[in-house]
């Protein structure tokens, strides 16, 4: 017996399999016009679009900049109270120049971490305007029947589907104040104060640069509901305007009432972790392990803070511990070969290293490689090899800091050179 095609594409959209259940609907939309499966595609399009622009994810740590704006920032703030590594105490001054001479040193050596922060970096800077507009791109057709998009205020079904409208407008099209409109028509035919449409209307005010206004929703929202998706929205608001103090008091706030929650666990230890408090966020990133032993940036970080505190072999405990629980990948092995470099374990240095390699898959990365077989050859005393190994680095990645090595090694082999001459003649 032939299923119906209502059902099958039921099925499809429950069992996750949007782009078939997108296909059968474009079939199924030619012939006949039905709400139902109208509803249905714009549903399975907001949700392919919000996990491919990961609107989830919110926190930006780039400051916003808009020199237009009425409400920016202090130029010159307080050490402490900014995210910008130029103005910083004299504690944090000492400490963050020691990690950057160990990054120059060794490029590779907080790789891992440095891959999930750049991750989270540019996924993060995708929620301006319209990213998931251009998430679409290349992806199901943007061509929803007026019927279902336009639907006025009396019709009794704007009600029920005037959230998957609003988010079907506000990530698929991109078009912002249409979204604004639909949620103010949605408060004001439903009679009700909800908390979602607060903080769907905060979402809007933050893409338009109107941070006060989203800051009344979020508040309201927080008054009707404690929900934790709107403490997520007001550190992210408060980040991008750089005020950590401010986000880390929203995040103690929300961990009073969601105690030991991840999420806010994670900002606030990234937080603390950018305005260089390096101690408190890690404290919050050992809870983060403790609760989710496959973190993979909460572990990360114990082990590169670690590191960089001159504990080689607790960081190659937690490496190991990644190594374990996640896939294997260049920036693990690269950091292991570093830890086993620095804790004398010659044997395994040169197999880390080998792996680091075989797994690299872009030329920058593998260049940092060749880089750090660079350092372990001079700590050997292989001048000569170093050499070689900063030329292929540099043949397959053009790196300024790779030249500068280069140059200051090929001085210092020329210096002794000259200087093997002067004694053999002296002889």
């Amino acid at each position: 017996m032939d299923i119906p095609d209502d059902y099958r594409i039921l099925h499809l959209y429950k069992t996750k399999q949007y782009d078939e259940c997108l296909k059968l609907c474009e079939e199924v939309l030619k012939d006949k016009n039905d709400r139902m499966i109208e509803f249905i595609r714009m549903r399975a399009m907001t949700i392919q679009v919000k996990v491919a622009a990961n609107a989830y994810d919110e926190v930006d740590y780039f400051s916003y900049q808009d020199e237009l704006a009425s409400t920016a920032v202090a130029k010159t703030p307080r050490p402490g109270t900014t995210f910008d590594k130029q103005i910083r105490t004299a504690h944090q001054s000492s400490t963050n120049k020691r990690v950057s001479t160990a990054a120059t040193m060794k490029p590779g050596g907080s790789g891992l971490t440095a891959r999930a922060q750049s991750a989270r970096t540019a996924l993060r800077s995708a929620g301006r305007a319209s990213r998931a507009a251009t998430a679409l791109a290349g992806g199901p057709p943007l061509n929803m029947p007026i019927s279902l998009r336009f639907l006025p205020k009396e019709e009794t079904t704007f009600t029920p589907a005037a959230k998957t409208l609003f988010e079907y407008v506000y990530y698929c099209e991109g078009d912002v104040r249409k979204a604004m409109d639909i949620a103010f028509q949605a408060q004001k035919s439903g009679n009700t104060s909800d908390w979602w449409w607060h903080h769907s209307l905060s979402r809007c005010y933050y893409t338009l640069g109107m941070f006060r206004q989203a800051d009344d929703c979020l508040r309201r929202a927080l008054k009707q509901n404690k929900h934790i998706s709107v403490y997520l929205r007001l550190i992210a608001m408060y980040v991008a305007l750089d005020q950590p103090i401010s986000a880390l008091d929203i995040c103690k706030q929300g961990l009073l009432i969601f105690h030991d929650s991840t999420p806010l666990l994670m900002e606030q230890a990234r937080i603390n972790e950018q305005i260089g408090s390096s101690d408190l966020a890690v404290k919050d990133f050992r809870i983060v392990a403790i609760q989710d032993p496959f973190n993979m940036e909460a572990v990360a970080n114990i082990a590169m803070y670690n590191f960089y505190n001159d504990q080689p072999e607790i960081a190659m405990r937690y490496y190991r511990r990644l190594l374990a629980t996640t896939p294997p990948s260049s920036e693990i092995y690269n950091n292991l070969g570093l830890c086993c470099l620095y804790c004398s374990q010659w044997d395994l240095i040169l197999p880390c290293f080998r792996q680091a390699l075989f797994f690299s898959t872009s030329p920058s990365s593998k260049a940092d490689i060749w880089f750090n077989l660079a350092h372990v050859s001079l700590s050997t005393g292989d001048m000569s090899l170093a050499r070689r190994c900063l030329q292929v680095s540099l043949a397959i990645f053009e790196k300024e800091y790779v030249r500068q090595a280069l140059t200051a090694l090929e001085a210092r082999l020329k210096t002794r050179k000259v200087n093997d001459g002067n004694y053999k003649s002296y002889t």
